[in-house]
C-alpha cells in the first residue's frame, strides 16, 4: 500500500481523534493524559509519519518505496492504540513501554529511510528534510523518556513533562513549521522565494529552542543548574516565538491579500500558525502556574491542530485520492473542501484560545 492510498484514511481518523480528544478534555472525562494520547499518539503521530513517507520522495527528488508508506504509520497507530487503552482501561508500565517501542520502531524506520534517500540523491537536498529529521529526533527523545520512566521513578514527573514538550513543540511543532512554509504558498498558488533561506537558517534555532523548553520545563539539569531551569525554558520559548513571528511577518508582507479570505486552505493554515504563536505565549503562563495542563492541551488541540489538519487535508486530500496529473476534479474537490476554510480556522482559533484561558 502506498502513502497516497493510506493517507486519506489516516487523515479522517486523525480529525475524528482530535474531535474526540477535545470533547473528552472539555467534559473533564478521564485524566488529561487520556485526551492527550488520543489526540497525539492515536491521531497526529500516525498522520505525520504517513505524510513524511509521502513527502520525503518529493524532497529527495525520487520515487517512493511502498514498504515505508504503510508500515511506520501502522506501527505508530498500533502503539497509539495501546497507549490509549492503557490510559483508559488499566495503566501498565509494560503496555506503555510496548506502545513506546512500537512508536520508536516507526519513527526510526522513517528517519533511517529518509537519511538513506538523502545520501543517495544527486544535488543539494531540500531544507525541509532537516526539519523532518529534527522532528523525528525530538519524537525519539520523547519516546525514550517514556521507556526509562520505570527505571527512574523519582524523576517520573520530570520525564513526563519532557515527553510532553518534546512531542508538542518538538515533533509536532517542527513538522508543522517545516511543512507550512512550503504548503501555504502552494495553497495560494504563488512562490515564496525566501522560504528556502528561512528553512535553512531557522532550523538550528527552533530545534535548540525545543530542547531548551523541554529540558528547562522538566528541570532535567544537574543539581547546580536546577535553579536556572525556568530561565532556560523561557529563553527557549522566546526564541521559538521569534521564529514563528518572523514567519507570520513574511507571510503578511507577501501574501496578505490571499490570507484574509473566508474560503480556502491558506487562511486555515494561517489561523493554526497564529494559534501556535498565541499558545507559546500562554505556555509561559502555564509554566508559572496560571493555566492547568488540561487547558493547555485543549487549547493546543483546538486552536492549533484542528485548523492545521483541516487546512492541510483540504489542500492535499485530492492529490492523495487521485495521484498524478491535476485536473478539474482535483480543483473542484479542493474548492469544496476549502469552502469557509478561513471562517472555520478563525472560529477554531478563537474558541481554542478562549477555552485555554477560561477553562
Amino acid at each position: 500500500m502506498t502513502p497516497s492510498r493510506l493517507l486519506p484514511l489516516i487523515a479522517i481518523a486523525t480529525l475524528l481523534s482530535l474531535l474526540m480528544a477535545a470533547a473528552l478534555l472539555m467534559a473533564r472525562r478521564g485524566a488529561p493524559a487520556l485526551g492527550a494520547h488520543i489526540a497525539f499518539a492515536l491521531g497526529v503521530m500516525p498522520l505525520i509519519l504517513a505524510a513524511m513517507s509521502y513527502f520525503v520522495p518529493v524532497l529527495t527528488r525520487g520515487p517512493g518505496a511502498a514498504i515505508t508508506g504503510w508500515l511506520p504509520p501502522l506501527l505508530a497507530l498500533g502503539g497509539g492504540s495501546l497507549a490509549v487503552a492503557a490510559f483508559s482501561i488499566h495503566y501498565s508500565n509494560l503496555a506503555i513501554g510496548l506502545a513506546a517501542l512500537l512508536a520508536i520502531c516507526a519513527a526510526s524506520g522513517v528517519a533511517a529511510w529518509a537519511l538513506i534517500r538523502a545520501r543517495r540523491m544527486i544535488g543539494r537536498r531540500h531544507p525541509g528534510m532537516d526539519w523532518y529529521l529534527a522532528a523525528l529526533g525530538m519524537l525519539l527523545l520523547a519516546l525514550f523518556a517514556v521507556m526509562v520512566m520505570p527505571l527512574f521513578p523519582e524523576q517520573r514527573a520530570q520525564l513526563r513533562v519532557f515527553h510532553l514538550h518534546a512531542n508538542l513543540l518538538g515533533f509536532v511543532g517542527l513538522t508543522a513549521l517545516g511543512t507550512l512554509q512550503v504548503l501555504l504558498p502552494t495553497c495560494i498558488g504563488k512562490a515564496d522565494p525566501d522560504a528556502a533561506c528561512r528553512l535553512r537558517g531557522d532550523i538550528k534555532w527552533v530545534a535548540g529552542a525545543c530542547l531548551m523548553i523541554s529540558i528547562g520545563a522538566a528541570s532535567l539539569l544537574p543539581k547546580m543548574l536546577v535553579g536556572a531551569a525556568p530561565l532556560i525554558a523561557v529563553a527557549g520559548g522566546l526564541i521559538y516565538l521569534a521564529i514563528v513571528l518572523r514567519l507570520l511577518h513574511a507571510w503578511w508582507v507577501r501574501f496578505r491579500g490571499h490570507l484574509l479570505t473566508p474560503h480556502g486552505a491558506a487562511p486555515s493554515l494561517l489561523a493554526a500558525t497564529v494559534g501556535l504563536f498565541c499558545l507559546l505565549i500562554l505556555g509561559l503562563l502555564h509554566g508559572w502556574g496560571y493555566l492547568s495542563g488540561r487547558a493547555s492541551i485543549l487549547g493546543f488541540v483546538v486552536a492549533f491542530l484542528l485548523p492545521l489538519v483541516s487546512g492541510a487535508v483540504a489542500q492535499l486530500l485530492p492529490v492523495w485520492l487521485r495521484p498524478g496529473m491535476q485536473d478539474a476534479w482535483h480543483a473542484d474537490l479542493r474548492y469544496r473542501l476549502g469552502r469557509w476554510g478561513g471562517v472555520r480556522g478563525l472560529a477554531l482559533l478563537l474558541a481554542g484560545l478562549l477555552l485555554t484561558i477560561l477553562f
